[in-house]
């Protein structure tokens, strides 16, 4: 009985295995299987085409030295950023993924008098609140669902997308890190969902979002939400979120951005001069340029509180590069700063810097000098010095 349905078995996937064999066309090939390549200043790619996990790791260590103005000068090294990076893409590319872990360097912790004795004769500095900055912490983790060019999905924790220079990632920063000023009106990561998609051709990029408005890895505190939209239109070759002209580009690429949000009972904004629960506005434009070495990136920002106290900010940034040495060696130079409506000194950055390129962006050397002017209040002038090495490994 078993040796029958034995036979009877192996019989009928002889049937099956025969009609597959004939379905198949003739002389077709074996799909292919997944590959794995590695390169220097970018990382691991393990994929098949239409599937694809990219693995990179990036370190900053950065030393700096500031020249304080009436106060003790200050030096420290630290690991500005270590992060890990996985992104990809699956489904025949439809379906597009990132996640982010960032580890750096902790901040120092707040100190304060403390007594020793009895009668408070003597003190001496304890620790009175200590920081998480330092530990590992997650930044991007999303999903992309992208059915066509001109209409996608983005869901999950990731960069607001409002300033250009924040949306440029901070290992293709020209200068050792972002100005000033952005940091004044950057909304950074948040959690939330963009419709995003290129129109005509990649003639214009947009983005609708809806974010929770509390930063990263924070659930709503209420029913308000960040609403806004970003827009980019490539007039001459591309505009991408990448300063320093580190290909040498032999054509023209010339971009315009703008983008607004309207943040409805926020957290505080630019400094704090716009309390918490107010209503705000946001807006910025932005412009970017690089030919043959040449690179120029221009920010104009502004915020507008419509309720409590009525405050306008203003900031701006602009930056030019040129490489004397093509691909390898570059100087720039960065002006910005924060014009605020209210009691406080409006801030100003004035910057130059060199940087070598030896990978480019994925393995370069930077420095960078800075004239800081009332940013630890009226008055104050301090001088800056930096120096960063950047492995993308």
């Amino acid at each position: 009985m078993k040796t029958r349905k034995t036979i009877k078995a192996a019989a009928i996937l002889a049937v099956v295995l025969g009609v597959i064999g004939a379905s198949a066309p003739a002389g077709a090939e074996e799909p292919e299987g997944m590959r794995a390549s590695y390169k220097a200043g970018d990382g691991l790619k393990i994929g098949d085409g239409d599937n694809l996990v990219h693995i990179q790791g990036r370190i900053q260590p950065r030393f700096t030295y500031d020249a304080l103005e009436g106060a003790p000068d200050k030096d420290t090294w630290a690991v500005q950023r270590g992060k890990i990076k996985i992104e990809g893409f699956t489904l025949k590319k439809k379906v597009r993924f990132g996640f982010q872990m960032n580890l750096a360097t902790r901040s120092g912790a707040t100190t304060s008098p403390v007594c020793t004795d009895a009668g408070c004769t003597t003190t001496v500095n304890a620790v009175t609140r200590d920081t998480t900055t330092g530990l590992a912490t997650l930044e991007d983790y999303y999903v992309d669902y992208v059915p066509y060019d001109f209409f996608a999905v983005k869901v999950g924790q990731f960069k607001v997308p409002f300033l250009m220079q924040e949306l440029t990632s901070s290992g293709k920063q020209q200068f050792v890190d972002r100005a000033l000023a952005t940091g004044h009106f950057n909304l950074a990561r948040d959690l939330g969902i963009t419709f995003h998609g290129d129109l005509w051709e990649h003639g214009l990029n947009y983005n609708v979002f809806f974010m929770n408005g509390d930063g990263i890895n924070t659930i709503n505190r209420n029913q308000s939400l960040i609403a806004g939209l970003r827009l980019e239109l490539p007039i001459l070759g591309e505009y991408k979120p990448s300063e320093s002209d580190t290909d040498d580009s032999q054509e023209h690429n010339l971009g315009i951005g703008i983008g607004y949000n309207f943040n409805d009972l926020g957290s505080a904004f630019v400094n704090g001069t716009v309390p918490a629960g107010a209503r705000l506005s946001l807006g910025t434009l932005d412009v970017g340029w690089k030919y043959k070495g040449w690179s120029i990136q221009t920010a104009g920002m502004i915020s507008r509180s419509h309720e409590i106290l009525k405050i306008t900010n203003f900031g701006w940034l602009a930056q030019i590069g040129y490489f004397f040495v093509p691909k390898k060696f570059e100087v720039a130079l960065r002006t910005d700063g924060t014009v605020f409506s209210d009691a406080i000194a409006n801030q100003y950055e004035h910057q130059v810097a060199l940087n070598y390129f030896i990978l480019g962006h994925g393995l370069k050397v930077q420095t960078d000098y800075a004239l800081l002017m009332n940013v630890r209040g009226l008055n104050s002038n301090d001088h800056r010095f930096r120096t960063q090495l950047q492995l993308i490994f």
